[in-house]
């Protein structure tokens, strides 16, 4: 079924269902070409959804080269020459360069144990952060302080034992923790460690109880290495100690390490 979409509203289509795929572009054609420059594929879910850049061998290349770049679940681009004779077995004799965008929709979750001020702060700038943020915590709502918002743009998971929801959280999460309890905030800790996953693991306090806590994660028998994981304290600013500017301090850092992953 040809689609009447343009070329981006297919890709905004697929934003909106957080579809990943690929927009594949002739970018230059060179004597005899199947299609001209700007023509224009999108590949979704191991398919052709839009368009043709002149079918027979040549797309079947490019449709390789675009699982490819799927597979690593990033946002990358890149661009390659196809001599039609060599590469795709045509006897046009032309040559083109197509390139590559792959579309990675799916948002970071960065979850948060611990749903105090700077918890709640830091939920507050997800919009910013182009994440889905979830704040867990053992108490009640009405016992935690500030009183969480009726409306809220972040999950709130109340569970009487949070170290037991380390095991559901997805391996590329960036995950904070800063709870209203130092062995609370040791226990699940330690059970982020033993996952040996996670983007970007989080401890919020001061130098001096990071040094307390990596003492204690050593007694248990966790490996420099694994310490060495942990990033405490949080922030790319340590100056002020106001729940907001500790939370906009932080974002910060999540935004640079979500902008690395993508890159690597």
């Amino acid at each position: 079924m040809i689609s009447s979409l343009t070329w981006f509203e297919q890709l905004a289509a697929l934003r909106e269902e957080q579809q990943p795929c690929v927009l594949i572009v002739v970018s230059a054609a060179r004597g005899s070409a199947p299609r001209e420059v700007g023509a224009r594929l999108i590949v979704a879910e191991d398919r052709i959804v839009w368009g043709t850049i002149g079918g027979g061998k040549l797309e079947h290349l490019a449709l390789e080269q675009a699982r490819e770049l799927s597979a690593t679940g990033r946002a990358l681009s890149q661009s390659r020459d196809y001599p039609l004779a060599e590469a795709a077995g045509q006897c046009c004799g032309g040559s083109v360069t197509l390139f590559f965008e792959a579309f990675n929709w799916t948002p970071k979750r960065v979850v948060i144990f611990g749903a105090g001020h700077v918890a709640q702060a830091l939920a507050g700038l997800s919009g910013y952060l182009g994440a889905e943020l979830e704040l867990i915590d053992p108490r009640q709502e009405s016992e935690l302080q500030p009183v969480p918002p009726a409306q809220r743009p972040w999950t709130l998971t109340l569970v009487d034992a949070p170290e037991g929801e380390v095991e559901r959280l997805a391996k590329d999460s960036l995950v904070l923790v800063m709870t209203h309890d130092h062995s609370l905030d040791q226990t699940i800790l330690e059970e982020l460690l033993r996952r040996d996953a996670f983007a970007y693991i989080g401890l919020i306090g001061s130098e001096r109880k990071w040094a307390r806590f990596r003492k204690r994660l050593a007694a248990r028998g966790f490996s420099a290495e694994a310490i060495l994981r942990v990033r405490s304290p949080i922030g790319i600013s340590k100056g002020s100690k106001q729940p907001t500017a500790i939370a906009i301090s932080v974002a910060a850092e999540l935004l640079e390490v979500m902008a690395a992953s993508s890159q690597v």
